[in-house]
């Protein structure tokens, strides 16, 4: 594993975006990137386009995650700035995705978080 990348396995049932904001938060992390993800997601909803338009979309039960990217940022009042987005396989293996607004740590959830170090991005 890369020396900053970390494994965040939140505890199943918890609030995924306030454990990632928990955990950038403790690990003293202004930016880092969402690389990768196993597991399911669990009572969450998104922003997507089902075809007619784009609106919020909720999803009762679990999910597999299929692709899962993202950035967390840390703006100029410590505040942090939060962009995930995520595929999924619904019902029928009918591929449904979106920028994930809340969810649910479903069954083994793993959420792999890179770090950068804001010193190395080129302007």
């Amino acid at each position: 594993m890369a020396e900053n990348t970390f494994i965040l396995k939140p505890n199943h049932g918890a609030d995924v975006m306030a454990e990632i904001e928990k955990f950038v938060v403790e690990k003293q992390i202004d930016y880092c990137f969402i690389v990768g993800a196993s597991g399911r997601l669990k009572d969450f909803e998104m922003v997507s386009s089902d075809g007619s338009g784009i609106g919020k979309a909720k999803f009762p039960g679990e999910y597999e995650i299929s692709a899962i990217s993202g950035k967390i940022e840390k703006g100029k009042g410590g505040k942090y700035s939060t962009n995930i987005r995520v595929s999924i396989s619904s019902s029928g293996f009918s591929p449904r995705a979106g920028q994930l607004i809340s969810a649910k740590a479903g069954a083994m959830l793993e959420i792999a978080i890179r770090k950068v170090d804001m010193k190395k991005i080129i302007m």
